[in-house]
């Protein structure tokens, strides 16, 4: 596997609405309307047949409390192919560590607020790159258990 490098700009909700990709504000839109102020989204809402179009791009974080940090549960094929890296099963803090990013930082953000971040990547492999990064908490709820937060990271490369 090579290598690769990210840098990242946050964004607003507006912003990416003057920016491709189209996919990125679908996939907002869909995460906004089964958001309210009181619920975040549930991965009822967010299953695998609901989301696609989407599929491919997105990888699942599930928060460990016991590490503070979110794992990778499920990685989408763009988002390796893009980066020419594989984290299932991989921590926020070691992609933080290993890159120079601030993910696990704007992970806890999303966990703490329940509000979407949207940055603005350059992932660097062969050449830079040009992509929008969502983070979407959702709740993963099993009866009996407490509530599980979840982040749905999705990446959509700019076509330059």
């Amino acid at each position: 596997m090579e290598p690769f490098a990210v840098q990242e700009k946050e964004i607003t909700q507006d912003a990416l609405d003057e920016l491709e990709p189209a996919q990125a504000r679908e996939l907002l839109a869909f995460w906004n309307k089964h958001a309210s102020k009181r619920h975040l989204p549930t991965r009822e809402e967010f299953r695998p047949e609901k989301l696609r179009a989407w599929f491919e791009n997105i990888a699942i974080f599930e928060y460990i409390p016991e590490k503070d940090d979110f794992q990778v549960l499920l990685e989408g094929e763009n988002i390796a192919v893009l980066t020419g890296e594989d984290w299932r099963g991989g921590l926020a803090r070691e992609v933080d560590s290993q890159f120079s990013t601030s993910l696990h930082s704007s992970m806890t953000f999303v966990r703490m607020t329940g509000e979407p971040k949207i940055h603005h990547l350059q992932v660097y492999k062969n050449d830079w790159q040009n992509a929008i990064r969502m983070l979407l908490p959702v709740l993963l709820q099993k009866p009996g258990k407490e509530d599980v937060l979840q982040v749905f990271l999705a990446i959509f490369p700019i076509d330059d």
